[in-house]
Formats: structure tokens, C-alpha cells, sequence
């Protein structure tokens, strides 16, 4: 009983193997590279009312998400979207100045068959 549990163990991982590939975000079939790291990303905190991010701008990409925590380690939200490529600043009004202190993190993003290929998101960092 336990042979034929192998065999059919190593048939499926043989024959899934064999399967074709067909995801266009798959770096293996299609030849996409997810974005690098956002780089040069500096927090400024404007006299406790909103919080000022600018960064390299970046070629090769479609966009660049913005995420925010209130704990370095703890669990980031996405706050922006669809951020051109051409930008570089983003400003959240959306806090609670000096009450609480805020950690970001980036990530770019390619369009790759109408999907959103996200790259790897940035070290957290604020204004301190």
C-alpha cells in the first residue's frame, strides 16, 4: 500500500512538472522582471499637519504604491495607488499629527497583460 502511495505521489509531481506554463506575470515563462526597489525615498513630517515622501523617479514602470504603518514592523496599509511615474512627491493629509507617528513603505509596479506586476517594497522609513 505504501509503494503505491509513492508511485502515484511521483506520477503527479512528474506529469505537473511537465505542465505548461501560462501565467504573463510567471518571470519564467514570459521574461518579466518585476520593478526594482524604489530608491532615495525621504519622509519629511510638515509642522505636524501632513507628511511630505519624495523618491528617485524610476523608468521601465507604470506606477508606484505607497504603504503606511504605525509601527515599523507592524502591518503596512496600501494609502496610495496608481501613482504616475513621473511623480516623485506624495503628500498624506491623512493623519493624526503629533498623536501618532507613521512608518512608509514603496513599491513600483509594471502593467503586464492589463495585471499589476508589484515589485519589492522598499525598507520602512519616516521623518526621523
Amino acid at each position: 500500500m505504501l509503494k503505491k502511495t509513492y508511485l502515484i505521489l511521483f506520477l503527479m509531481v512528474l506529469i505537473s512538472c511537465s505542465l505548461e506554463r501560462s501565467n504573463p506575470l510567471d518571470p519564467m515563462n514570459s521574461g518579466t522582471k518585476a520593478p526594482r526597489k524604489v530608491t532615495g525615498i525621504e519622509v519629511m513630517n510638515i509642522e505636524n499637519t501632513s507628511i511630505i515622501i519624495n523618491w528617485n523617479t524610476m523608468g521601465d514602470i507604470d506606477g508606484f504604491y505607497i504603504y503606511r504603518s504605525t509601527y515599523f514592523d507592524g502591518k503596512y496599509r496600501r494609502i496610495a495607488n496608481n501613482i504616475s511615474p513621473s511623480d516623485s512627491l506624495f503628500e498624506d493629509t491623512d493623519v493624526e499629527l503629533p498623536e501618532n507617528f507613521y512608518w512608509y513603505k514603496m513599491s513600483a509596479y509594471k502593467i503586464v497583460e492589463e495585471k499589476k506586476l508589484e515589485g519589492y517594497r522598499s525598507e520602512p522609513r519616516s521623518w526621523n
